[in-house]
């Protein structure tokens, strides 16, 4: 296995520094919301999204650096592990919530954090929040329905894209692959900062130093500080192969 780091060398020996690598990121992902327009998880249904692939949320306040653009704050992928039989919907539907905006953070990274966030942030009292030996407590459950009715809207209001990855669940497939490298790649855990968060960003708030010095709402790879070989040609790979979900009722 090849690896890049902070300087890459390319085919031409030319070294490429992390933020032309940044760049040329967020030039396919301009290509990928060609094929699936942004759209917000109150709008997601089975048939309007692809069974499998990696998903990136932006924010509408969180901006590049000299750019009018959307930073990606959120990377996830589904069925990454042996024999899953999880779908891109049904990982999408366990951040978006139910019909009522409660849902389940137990079941959701990304809730969980957006909640501690809103929890320190405004000083709500939730003690049992992120407690999973209290999953099955219908009592506490039930009095945290606020705390998930708000975490519900705010992500109601962040945009995101996919792009289609199919193939088999396993833990090394190119969904995997590409959500690690994507995380490595924009993450600003502990190295000088890339399109940094705004001073008013949410994520701030949540007392976990992952997503604080990362920018992201993720606190998975974010420490990992190179990006391997193939991560530009396989999403090149799958973006080209990629289905136009804009005739798919979009």
């Amino acid at each position: 296995m090849h690896w890049y780091t902070y300087t890459i060398v390319g085919t031409n020996s030319m070294t490429t520094s992390r933020q032309q690598n940044i760049d040329r990121f967020y030039d396919l992902l301009n290509e990928v919301t060609k094929k699936f327009p942004k759209r917000t998880l109150d709008t997601v249904s089975r048939d309007r999204l692809p069974e499998k692939g990696v998903y990136f949320f932006f924010e509408e306040n969180e901006n590049r650096e000299n750019s009018n653009f959307n930073r990606v704050v959120r990377i996830g992928t589904h069925a990454a592990i042996a024999n899953s039989k999880a779908t891109l919907y049904d990982r999408l539907y366990n951040h978006k919530g139910s019909k009522d905006l409660t849902g389940n953070h137990r079941g959701s990274v990304f809730r969980k954090l957006i909640g501690f966030s809103f929890l320190y942030k405004d000083h709500l009292d939730f003690p049992h929040w992120g407690d999973k030996s209290k999953k099955n407590d219908k009592l506490i459950k039930q009095s945290e329905k606020p705390l998930e009715r708000i975490v519900s809207t705010y992500l109601h209001t962040l945009p995101f894209t996919v792009l289609e990855v199919p193939g088999p669940s396993s833990k090394d497939n190119d969904r995997a692959m590409i959500e690690e490298n994507s995380i490595a790649l924009l993450s600003n855990f502990e190295r000088s900062a890339v399109d940094k968060c705004s001073n008013d960003w949410l994520g701030k708030y949540t007392k976990d130093s992952k997503v604080i010095r990362s920018g992201l709402w993720n606190n998975k790879c974010v420490e990992r500080k190179e990006i391997s070989e193939n991560y530009f040609e396989t999403i090149e790979r799958h973006l080209k192969k990629m289905k136009n979900w804009c005739q798919h009722g979009i």
